[in-house]
């Protein structure tokens, strides 16, 4: 497969977001989706917040053109067919939530709810974590059990990405940098359509970004955190997770790795919630982009700082995907010491600035 066509898809998904952007900044106004600044907040002036409509338009924009061609790629994507419908059911049921909590605000135990009911049919339509790699033997078989886990992936990974938005370009640069990683992965392995996929959704993100990176123009909104979070969870199931439509047989260290980001900052947040007994719904400022901002960053620092860590997590992920078992259990291992160790420094460099008052 030529490299120009993934450079053509990455374009027209990119040209299609960034054309739409007008007309999802106008529909926020129109339907009154507009974030007013608070003390929580990290804006000072009102903001347009259904910027998933043009991402998800952009990542749609060059499949039409799939079902007008007649070649190589069309025949592929054929046999992927079904699995693209459903996910484009999915993420617009996602965008529909989305738009109806920028909107309206919704219950976060009603949203957890349709979350779970998209993460059913996303199941059904063949988005299914049927078995785990095991380093030590045969891989592990989950049977009737991969169902929770199923859902628990699809609703975890779609939260944490959500959770993530909170400061300008953050969620749509780790996005991209986390779709390019499957991409690659998808591509050197010959997953074409599957490859193509993670490219739209760079593509959508990446244009995107030019009107939401500091100082933003527009929000993402839940509108587009909660749609790209779902299409990137289930495009990492087809792509780490299946015998059939795998790129690699990773261990579950891989899909750690590459999510690692913003799988981690939601555990530790939500475990901060639940040790102070507060609900692990409330709204904080303890996530990691804020921590960042506390150190002294701007926006653009922090988002630049979080895409750098996603880049070399993507890279360790393209590396583990491509070793044999044991080597990729000896650099996970190596990965998560150098990970703690990092970690705890940058937690003390934190302590010992709080103490001093900076």
């Amino acid at each position: 497969m030529s490299y120009k066509t993934y450079l053509v898809m990455l374009f027209v998904s990119a040209l299609g977001a960034f054309w739409f952007i007008p007309f999802a900044s106008w529909l926020a106004q129109r339907w009154g989706a507009v974030d007013l600044p608070n003390e929580r907040k990290v804006h000072k002036r009102p903001m347009p917040r259904l910027g998933g409509v043009a991402v998800y338009l952009g990542f749609l924009l060059p499949w039409a053109g799939l079902y007008l061609l007649h070649n190589p790629v069309s025949l592929q994507f054929q046999n992927y067919e079904k699995l693209f419908l459903t996910l484009v059911i999915g993420a617009t049921g996602m965008l529909a939530l989305g738009i109806y909590d920028d909107v309206k605000g919704a219950d976060p135990l009603k949203k957890l709810i349709v979350q779970f009911a998209v993460a059913v049919l996303m199941w059904i339509g063949g988005y299914r974590i049927e078995a785990l790699q095991n380093p030590f033997g045969p891989q592990i078989e989950l049977g009737w059990f991969g169902l929770p886990v199923t859902l628990l992936w699809i609703v975890g990974v779609t939260n944490a990405i959500n959770l993530l938005d909170g400061i300008d370009g953050l969620v749509a640069g780790v996005t991209a940098c986390m779709a390019v990683t499957l991409a690659i992965i998808n591509a050197i392995t010959g997953h074409v359509v599957v490859a193509l996929l993670t490219v739209a959704l760079a593509g959508a993100c990446l244009g995107f970004l030019p009107h939401n990176h500091s100082p933003a123009r527009i929000f993402l909104g839940d509108s587009g955190s909660l749609t790209v979070g779902l299409v990137l969870a289930c495009v990492g199931i087809i792509s780490l997770f299946q015998e059939s439509t795998r790129a690699a047989s990773p261990l579950l260290s891989v899909p750690l790795i590459l999510f690692g980001l913003p799988i981690f900052d939601t555990a530790r947040v939500m475990f901060e919630r639940w040790r102070r007994g507060v609900s692990i719904f409330r709204a904080d400022k303890i996530h990691v982009h804020h921590r960042l901002l506390s150190l002294g960053l701007n926006h653009r620092q922090a988002s630049w700082v979080l895409y750098g860590v996603v880049l070399v997590t993507g890279s360790v992920a393209v590396l583990l995907s491509l070793m044999e078992t044991n080597d990729q259990l000896k650099l996970s291992i190596l990965f998560a010491v150098l990970s703690l160790g990092v970690t705890l420094l940058w937690k003390f460099r934190l302590k010992a600035k709080f103490e001093k008052g900076e």
